[in-house]
């Protein structure tokens, strides 16, 4: 018996060293090499500076254990880099930058993949934005704006990067608040937007509240609105668009995604992470720098913000003609 009860004894401490090494070597500890950002604009531009601004953050600040490296792959609207990180799918180590072409390119059917190809990990402010107009211009206000807009329809220009975008969306809805009409020119870039509108070549822009506000610092544009709730603390005498009586806001996001299925533990440690570098000093700064507003939302909250706006902009851009009515 107590030969017995000995090899028992040591089975049962065989058993329990067996299982505890076989979990210590089956257990896999996020991240273990570097974790790529997809951003799917140029560098240089905004969501190139948000994704190396967090890059250096997170390193910095020794919130992983392994760095974040940041690769640009721009085209299409964005729809080459969609289609690259939802071909990832389940591999956690690869995010995507996540704006408003994030929901409208695959809507008008730019991108062969849409939501249901991404996981939302965190979304991390908002870009309220601003319609400006060539500091010698003879408006000055929206309303004015507005007035001659309904005197002269599709006479006043708007210049825009391409249909679906930011800015066009931004005119749209003015003209359906207002009920007006534009004439809305289509140039390559925000960089020859602004050229046209230094050069009165076009009447009105909508910008980004940290290029608008850069311009209107360097006294090239006068700002005549924003899009927003509230005054923005940056630019605290140009009054909202809805204190003009056009009844219109419009945020743009600047959130991260992943591809979907990705491991719930990395998805975890991937929101911690973003939740961390919010609190930095690097990151208030770049808010600050930016002209953004914080707007953290979760996995959770970022997936419902996501679904909630993506039907929205489906109605959106059928009503501007973008995506065929069935």
């Amino acid at each position: 018996m107590k030969n017995l009860s000995k090899l028992s004894v040591l089975l049962f401490v065989a058993l329990f060293v067996a299982m505890g090494v076989g979990t210590a070597m089956g257990a896999s500890k996020f991240p273990e090499k570097p974790v790529t950002i997809i951003v799917h604009a140029s560098a240089g531009g905004g969501s190139d500076i948000f994704a190396r601004t967090m890059a250096s953050a997170v390193e910095k600040n020794k919130l992983l254990p392994k760095p974040l490296v940041v690769e640009n792959k721009p085209g299409g609207s964005g729809a080459i880099a969609f289609a690259y990180v939802a071909g990832k799918k389940k591999d956690p180590y690869f995010m995507l930058t996540a704006v408003t072409s994030f929901l409208t390119t695959p809507l008008m059917g730019k991108a062969p993949v849409g939501l249901k190809d991404f996981t939302p990990i965190a979304n991390f402010a908002f870009d309220e934005y601003m319609l400006m107009v060539n500091p010698k211009s003879k408006y000055k206000s929206v309303k004015e704006i507005i007035a001659d807009a309904k005197a002269n329809p599709k006479k006043i220009t708007v210049g825009g990067t391409q249909l679906g975008s930011s800015d066009s969306i931004c005119a749209y809805l003015v003209e359906k608040a207002a009920g007006v009409q534009f004439n809305y020119v289509v140039f390559n870039g925000g960089g020859e937007v602004n050229a046209a509108l230094l050069g009165g070549h076009i009447d009105i822009a909508v910008s980004n509240p940290g290029e608008a506000l850069e311009l209107f610092k360097a006294g090239k544009v006068k700002l005549l609105g924003v899009y927003s709730d509230k005054r923005l603390a940056g630019a605290p005498d140009v009054p909202t668009m809805k204190e003009q009586g056009v009844n219109v806001t419009y945020v743009q996001n600047r959130g991260l995604v992943a591809p979907a299925d990705i491991p719930a533990d990395a998805r975890n440690v991937l929101v911690e992470t973003c939740a961390k570098y919010m609190k930095t000093d690097v990151f208030k700064k770049y808010l600050v720098d930016n002209m953004l507003s914080d707007a953290w939302m979760d996995s959770e909250t970022f997936q419902k913000w996501l679904e909630k706006e993506n039907e929205r902009y489906a109605m959106v851009l059928k009503d501007m003609g973008l995506i065929k009515k069935k």
